[in-house]
């Protein structure tokens, strides 16, 4: 009686595999074949388990159960359109005319007779193709993965900044930077701004699955704290600001604690100015104060500022031309702040259709949140919209002249290898955005009566 029961459990499994096996044959991408049969047989066996309790037999109850899910070749192509990878073409297209952009800037002021002595449209070329190619890579490499790494990632960041000031201090070198042997060397806290905010997000949905709790938000601090300690010691304000902000941003939207949120910022932000009043060693509350007095201050700190603004009440709508010329105020800050150089270049019409695009490029990020639901996916999303995002805005509103001189890079326009980072996360957006369909079905797989998942044979 067992063996002729074995006998119908086997033609009953039989049955339900060379079904499934029909649908996953139409599935591309294959990541989601054993998610599809787990969610598609959970469905074929509960009703076969109702028609066994009507008293069909397991062989009939299968053949009942596969005829009522259809055929099998139409519901594998309905499956394959369903999940499968899609790639955002327009916010693609829009990331490498930016990069054009860059590299035409980059080429125009090399070859405008400003007697530079150095080609930075070809090494422009080249932190752009590097930052290209590692974008593709970013692009099909599963994000999800990174997540196992978020603390080796965490500790290693940290670390950078806390001997890079010692290493600056031995050996006369930036306070920002941590050079390597072969002359290589790495922006450490701009890589941190980019990094720690997807490793704390990934050590905490890894460790609490993102459940607002006592010991959860304690972490979080503890964990968004110590860079900004360490960062602060390298005393660079801009990315400090920077991290903060995006810091405070994810824990609003992990924890969905909103008025913690709030009541975090207005203290850090009023720690943040106190600190910045009592330890102001390199005089830039000052430096900040001359824009209010722009008129006066033709020479020393606001020199940069009334010369852009000077250089943008020339420009026109169709610019002075594509040859800049060598007593022009601004050339030895031109790669520091490229759209001062394309309105020059090409006029307020040029500006007016950058600014567009980069309402357009940042809008676009963030109507692609909705979409992910994907919980680690989700975090990137924050975390790099977030930052891209304050300094493209900050890069468009400095072509004014009204805004404070800091340190930040038009992001992929801007010349130096800060363009292969950018690149990188723009690349880690676009894969969480191609693999959107896909991980969903990981996440909402179905559970049979007992609790358990059931596993098909194959």
């Amino acid at each position: 009686m067992n063996q002729n029961k074995h006998e119908e459990q086997n033609e009953k499994h039989s049955q339900i595999k060379e079904y499934l096996d029909q649908i996953c044959g139409q599935v591309k991408v294959k990541e989601v074949h054993n998610d599809l049969r787990e969610e598609l047989g959970s469905h074929l066996e509960e009703m076969i388990r109702d028609k066994k309790q009507e008293g069909y037999k397991p062989d009939e109850a299968a053949a009942y159960a596969v005829q009522q899910m259809g055929d099998p070749a139409e519901l594998g192509k309905r499956m394959n359109k369903l999940h499968r990878h899609r790639m955002h073409w327009r916010l693609l297209a829009a990331v490498i005319m930016m990069g054009v952009i860059g590299m035409v800037l980059t080429w125009i002021y090399t070859n405008s007779s400003l007697g530079l002595g150095f080609d930075y449209s070809s090494t422009h070329l080249m932190y752009t193709s590097v930052g290209i190619m590692t974008m593709l890579f970013f692009i099909f490499f599963d994000y999800r993965k990174w997540i196992k790494w978020a603390w080796p990632i965490y500790i290693l960041i940290n670390v950078m900044l806390w001997i890079t000031p010692m290493l600056a201090e031995a050996y006369g070198g930036s306070n920002r930077f941590l050079f390597l042997p072969f002359g290589i060397s790495i922006d450490v806290t701009t890589s941190a701004l980019w990094i720690l905010p997807l490793a704390i997000g990934a050590i905490m949905m890894d460790r609490f699955r993102l459940v607002p709790s006592k010991q959860m938000i304690c972490t979080y601090t503890a964990l968004a704290a110590l860079p900004m300690v360490l960062i602060y010691q390298i005393s660079d304000w801009v990315r400090l600001s920077l991290f903060g902000f995006t810091a405070l941003l994810l824990f609003g939207w992990v924890t969905r604690k909103w008025l913690y949120t709030v009541i975090a910022a207005c203290s850090c932000g009023v720690a943040a100015v106190l600190i910045f009043l009592l330890t102001d060693e390199y005089r830039r509350f000052e430096r900040l104060s001359v824009l209010f007095n722009l008129d006066n201050a033709s020479k020393g700190e606001g020199y940069a500022n009334n010369a852009i603004i000077d250089i943008v009440r020339t420009a026109g709508w169709w610019g002075n031309g594509i040859t800049i010329p060598q007593n022009s105020p601004f050339r030895y800050y031109y790669l520091d702040f490229p759209g001062v150089m394309l309105v020059e270049v090409f006029g307020w019409s040029a500006c007016v259709l950058l600014i567009v695009g980069i309402v357009w490029l940042v809008r676009t990020m963030i109507k692609m949140l909705p979409r992910i639901q994907e919980t680690f996916g989700s975090i990137i999303v924050v975390s790099v919209t977030a930052v891209l995002a304050l300094q493209l805005i900050y890069s468009a509103a400095a072509v004014t002249g009204i805004m404070p001189i800091l340190s930040i890079r038009f992001p992929l326009i801007g010349y130096s290898s800060h363009v292969i980072l950018e690149y990188a996360m723009i690349g880690l957006l676009l894969g969480v955005y191609r693999r959107k369909d896909t991980v969903l079905l990981s996440g909402s797989r179905t559970r049979n009566h007992t609790g358990e998942r059931m596993i098909l044979p194959r």
